[in-house]
């Protein structure tokens, strides 16, 4: 009779009080319980994929913060504000008063032509200024801008007594001129919403002509307020729209660029740009003339004052 011990016809072994057990040691019928499987082929592909997919993601949504911050962080000419000019050390430190007098002069654009309102820029940047000094406040004594002025008009009203006794007693002096200079240069008759009363040439012949006037503006002033912050308001394209006048927006650079360094030169005076708000927005900026601001235009105008004395 064989023994049970050498009975090796069975791959079983019999353990009391325990379940069957394989002749391997692996507990378990590989058969019924398959142990963990190696990745497929297509896992072992797919992992790769979805790493890279989900890296390339990311770049691109750093790459897409950068752009929109990219005029922050280095603004493009043009569109950034430039840096004002270093305030006089003497009198005339408006921004250390308890009460800053400010007055508004020259054309359509400082009166305010095209809001309904009626405000302007003038009266939206000093409400915004009396807010970032409170509690110190910002007073305007008045706005004597006319429609339709220029350079050479204003310099004679700056040589006026009057005139000039009222700009005298300002901390701030608001201004815009230069426009009415220019565009009625460039006049040869035509619809002007459509771009064709302007002569690109003429535009840019009158340059050299216009500019002496706009620096006997910075002159004057200075003799008549020594101490005032002056805060011209650059000019912008209202034809941008316009493809044959969007090259205007050259000349209009260089007469922004003569500003600034008018500013410079003189050391207590900063220029506002406008012109990139509109030639993004001229649209929605533009009241019905097609060629003033709107209340949204000069809101935009109103912020860029308060950014550029800041």
């Amino acid at each position: 009779m064989a023994s049970m011990a050498d009975d090796s016809r069975s791959p079983t072994e019999y353990t009391p009080n325990a379940g069957p057990t394989r002749a391997n040691g692996s507990g378990l019928d590989p058969g019924l319980y398959p142990g963990p499987r190696e990745p497929s082929r297509r896992s072992r592909r797919l992992w790769p994929v979805l790493g890279f997919t989900m890296l390339g993601c990311l770049f691109l949504m750093l790459a897409g913060f950068g752009w929109a911050v990219r005029d922050t962080w280095n603004p493009s000419r043009g569109i950034a504000l430039p840096e004002s000019s270093a305030p006089a050390a003497a009198a005339g430190d408006w921004a250390s008063k308890e009460e800053a007098l400010a007055i508004a002069i020259g054309d359509s654009l400082t009166r305010g032509m095209g809001d309904d309102t009626g405000n302007g820029y003038v009266r939206g940047a000093l409400d915004l200024l009396g807010e970032a000094r409170a509690p110190k406040k910002v007073r305007l004594l008045a706005n004597m801008a006319v429609s339709g002025l220029t350079a050479t008009k204003l310099n004679e009203q700056l040589r006026t007594k009057s005139f000039a006794s009222s700009v005298a007693q300002a901390d701030l002096v608001l201004f815009t001129i230069g426009g009415n200079d220019l565009f009625r240069s460039a006049g040869t008759g035509g619809s002007l919403d459509q771009g064709g009363d302007l002569s690109l040439k003429r535009l840019a012949d009158e340059l050299p002509a216009t500019k002496p006037r706009l620096a006997e503006t910075f002159k004057l002033l200075r003799e008549i307020n020594p101490g005032a912050r002056l805060v011209y308001v650059g000019l912008y394209n209202p034809f941008y729209d316009v493809p044959q006048a969007r090259q205007i927006s050259g000349t209009i650079a260089a007469w922004n660029e003569y500003a600034q360094d008018l500013a410079i030169e003189d050391g207590n005076a900063t220029v506002v740009p406008t012109y990139d708000l509109f030639e993004a927005h001229v649209a929605g900026y533009l009241s019905s003339d097609h060629f003033h601001p709107n209340g949204v235009g000069y809101s935009r105008i109103a912020e860029r004052v308060v950014q550029a004395l800041s």
